[in-house]
């Protein structure tokens, strides 16, 4: 009896630690990633904020968030792209738009 204790109380230790650890990968992992970029360009009026991609991404990306709640990946070295994030930055006047 004691030794089934022993062997179910092992389980338990183990599937334990095998879920915190797959919790922990989970957790972090970036949000969001791009793995293509948007063709045209977007206007200030379109778009509420940005945010740069995690570096944990296989690209590189820019993501701007319309004004209708969508995500729209970027090309961070697309000269567009670089206008719209400086003209984001002074309407916004260094304030973080939560997304």
């Amino acid at each position: 009896m004691a030794v089934h204790r022993l062997i179910l109380l092992s389980l338990v230790v183990i599937l334990s630690a095998v879920t915190v650890s797959e919790g922990l990968r989970l957790a972090s992992r970036p949000k969001k990633c791009c793995f293509g970029y948007q063709d045209g360009r977007l206007g200030l009026a379109q778009v509420t904020g940005y945010f740069k991609t995690s570096p944990q991404c296989s690209k590189e990306a820019i993501l701007f968030k319309t004004i209708k709640g969508r995500f729209v990946c970027a090309k961070p070295s697309d000269s567009w792209v670089k206008e719209l994030m400086n003209k984001l930055d002074v309407k916004m006047n260094g304030k973080q738009i939560p997304f």
